[in-house]
């Protein structure tokens, strides 16, 4: 691993087109022991802090648990800020890490506007920022996420079949998240290309919960009353959908609505699903997308190039999950002291 790594971040070090086109000349001069001396000089005793948008949340903990192990064995300083969903002390947060220069800052934005100013000032200080699954204004050095246009599409058209078949109300209802979040906003445009080419498919409620999973429950309850026939709910992230399900249960509709929901496979969605209470979980796991935010960081470490240099995509691969498929790994165990 520590090998690959190095050779990596050789190549964008120099650039990948120059460093293939040396070929065997620069194969001779980089012998596995100059690679690692390298990358011990460029990564170890380096500093990165994580900045979600709350620590307190599954999915959150599973990034954080994950990179903070792999930061461990790698030897370098690893260090944990939760502004709690508060969005003004994400902001004072950032800024703060700003004046302390950490080496690389890892960056969870709550909507697309809030940080990227800051994101800017932390690149033009020297410090690499790589942004997690919702991307601000501002293209930084990196993102590492989940697609959303392509998983709205991939979710709609999960609906679609599910509620465009004969004998089926075809209505369904929408419930985002923050819908100034990049996420947010790539979902619904990804659903709606989808749902625009399918007329029949009724939209009679369209709603944000903001992750608040109290929020969810209630709105989704108000709509179930009004449209106890409704086929589906489409929902943007498991840990908030889990109140859409409950407010299904409670309504006593449980197996006739049927739930669409995503998430990184933070529990308790896999038990959601094994129950019942979930139709299908479109995962994008969270384990995978913490390897790859470590693996682009160390890149950037070993890259010697000036943060704002590149702007790299690493988009994290779906897995449409339901009852019949679900397994002991689909869904990540998580700490939550």
């Amino acid at each position: 691993m520590k090998r690959i790594a190095g050779w990596l971040g050789a190549l964008l070090a120099c650039g990948v087109v120059s460093c293939l086109g040396a070929g065997t000349a620069a194969a001779q001069g980089n012998t596995a022991e100059q690679l690692l001396a390298q990358w011990n000089k460029d990564v170890v005793g380096k500093t990165i802090v994580y900045i979600p948008v709350t620590y307190n949340a599954p999915l959150t903990r599973i990034w954080g648990q994950r990179m903070e192990m792999i930061a461990k064995r790698m030897g370098i300083k690893f260090e944990i800020r939760d502004p709690n969903f508060d969005t003004q002390r994400e902001e004072q947060l950032l800024e703060s890490e700003i004046n302390q220069h950490p080496d690389l800052l890892i960056v969870h934005n709550p909507n697309v506007q809030v940080l990227a100013s800051a994101i800017q000032r932390a690149e033009q200080a020297g410090i690499y920022v790589v942004q997690i699954n919702m991307a601000s204004r501002y293209k930084s050095d990196a993102f590492v996420g989940v697609q959303p246009n392509e998983l709205g599409a991939d979710m709609a058209q999960g609906v679609v079949d599910a509620c465009g078949a004969p004998g089926t109300s075809h209505k369904i209802a929408l419930m985002d998240g923050e819908v100034t979040s990049a996420y947010s906003i790539g979902i619904m445009q990804g659903a709606m290309s989808v749902f625009k080419k399918h007329p029949d498919i009724q939209i009679i409620s369209n709603q944000a919960a903001n992750w608040d999973t109290k929020t969810a429950h209630d709105k989704a309850a108000t709509v179930l009353q009004a449209h106890p026939d409704l086929c589906a709910y489409m929902g943007w992230w498991s840990g908030q959908d889990s109140g859409i399900a409950q407010a299904v249960r409670q309504a006593g509709l449980l197996g006739k609505v049927k739930i669409f929901t995503t998430g990184g496979g933070e529990p308790p969605a896999c038990d959601y699903l094994k129950q019942g209470l979930f139709y299908e979980d479109f995962i994008y796991p969270a384990t995978l997308q913490a390897d790859q935010m470590m693996a682009v960081s160390e890149m950037l470490l070993q890259s010697g190039a000036k943060p704002g240099t590149f702007h790299v995509a690493i988009y994290t691969p779906i897995v449409p999950t339901t009852a019949n498929n679900v397994t002991a790994t689909s869904c990540t165990p998580v700490s939550m002291k």
